[in-house]
């Protein structure tokens, strides 16, 4: 039997005072709740490897993490733009496995920038946010089955929090 990989720490007590004051959710904090920003083994993951990368690039592009994370995943870096709803189904029947892990990871990122640093790269922003307008789709929500309606709505927090101001 394998051990349940290690959690990292997430808390509001232990982060940058504006992801606090930005993130009064509970959920915003979960790292069980597929739902939410850092409900997964790739936000889990990428969390993790930002915290790392910002001790030892405090300057660098949080993209330049993103890219190779993505690499030594073995997960295609493209399909950012893709918002519509028949190209990212084209895009998830190509390659589903990609296509959702790519979205787990720009939002681990983009949330733990906040919680880290107090800040958000607009890129990362940007693609951010198109990967919440992809998990907004019907095809995308589906998958939620009995969580659809709290994950759309779990969405639009996400996404209100992502659109604020964090210069």
């Amino acid at each position: 039997m394998t051990e349940a990989p290690e959690l990292p720490d997430l808390s509001p007590d232990d982060c940058h005072p504006r992801a606090a004051a930005a993130l009064a959710d509970p959920f915003f904090w979960s790292l069980t709740d597929e739902t939410a920003p850092f409900g997964n083994e790739t936000a889990h993951e990428t969390l993790t490897a930002f915290r790392d990368f910002r001790d030892e690039h405090p300057k660098k592009s949080p993209i330049e993490l993103l890219d190779a994370l993505l690499e030594r995943w073995e997960v295609g870096n493209g399909g950012w733009d893709a918002v519509d709803a028949a190209e990212v189904e084209a895009l998830g029947e190509e390659d589903e496995y990609g296509l959702l892990t790519r979205d787990e990871a720009i939002l681990g990122l983009a949330f733990s920038q906040i919680v880290v640093e107090g800040r958000l790269d607009p890129e990362v922003r940007r693609r951010a946010l198109l990967a919440l307008a992809r998990q907004a789709l019907p095809a995308v929500l589906s998958a939620y089955e009995g969580r659809a309606l709290e994950r759309a709505l779990r969405i639009d927090r996400m996404r209100g929090v992502l659109s604020a101001r964090w210069e």
